[in-house]
């Protein structure tokens, strides 16, 4: 059966002389991987449509077994021209997809997810992002996955959170906790800025983060508990210049 799928290419390989291998983000079905039959050379079905960062209209039919999918033809809906000629630019998306590829998504969030690395893709290519902004990206799309702590009151006694005393992120429970609830219990300390900076990352989306600007101390805490909040939850880490699951 024929179906056609809006998708966000995160990666290609060839595996014959002419034929490709896509990994891709489908907003239908989440990340998926296609093949497309001559498609190094054949302009009329794939023109300037397999590239990364490439979003297309793909036509899609499983084989005969139903073992793999086929790509018949594909129609390009957007690129980036600045995100491929500039390098900055380029790191910092290629970090996003790479985050997507190796984190997969549930058929439930692929909408969602799709239409945050939509939004993020035009963000870095038509402004200057901070270097942390695949950051905020990654604790985004997890919180979309649903692992979707409560930054706003203590899991203890219910308390509001937004006071400028530490407070306790046990990564374990994926919850936060007041200091008079922690009793010494296992769990990061962390400082009532970088709770306010996680709880407002889950609740805008990236055109608002170009305007955030936060001290060093913030963006290093919020970096090193949502890294050990996804290696646990998702099973990611960072290493050798990609993600690796755990």
């Amino acid at each position: 059966m024929e179906t056609t799928d809006k998708v966000l290419i995160l990666k290609t390989g060839k595996f014959k002389e002419n034929d490709l291998w896509v990994k891709f983000l489908s907003a239908s079905h989440g990340v998926q991987t296609a093949f497309a039959f001559g498609g190094s050379r054949s302009r009329k079905r794939f023109g300037g449509c397999l590239e990364v960062f490439s979003q297309v209209l793909f036509k899609i039919e499983s084989n005969k077994s139903g073992a793999y999918q086929v790509l018949k033809e594909g129609s390009l809906m957007k690129s980036y021209p600045e995100i491929r000629t500039n390098l900055r630019k380029t790191g910092l998306a290629a970090n996003c997809l790479k985050f997507i590829e190796s984190a997969g998504t549930e058929k439930e969030s692929s909408r969602r997810v799709f239409d945050l690395l939509s939004e993020t893709l035009e963000v870095i290519e038509n402004s200057e992002p901070d270097d942390f902004f695949p950051l905020f990206f990654r604790a985004k799309v997890a919180f979309e996955q649903g692992y979707n702590p409560d930054f706003t009151i203590c899991s203890g006694c219910g308390k509001p959170l937004f006071s400028a005393k530490p407070v306790v992120f046990d990564i374990e429970r994926g919850v936060i906790v007041c200091s008079e609830c922690d009793k010494g219990r296992s769990g990061d300390s962390v400082g009532a800025g970088t709770i306010r900076t996680l709880a407002w990352i889950q609740d805008t989306g990236p055109s608002n983060w170009v305007t955030l600007s936060l001290p060093y101390e913030v963006r290093q805490e919020c970096f090193s508990v949502m890294d050990k909040f996804m290696a646990y939850h998702m099973g990611l880490v960072w290493e050798d210049s990609g993600y690796r699951k755990i």
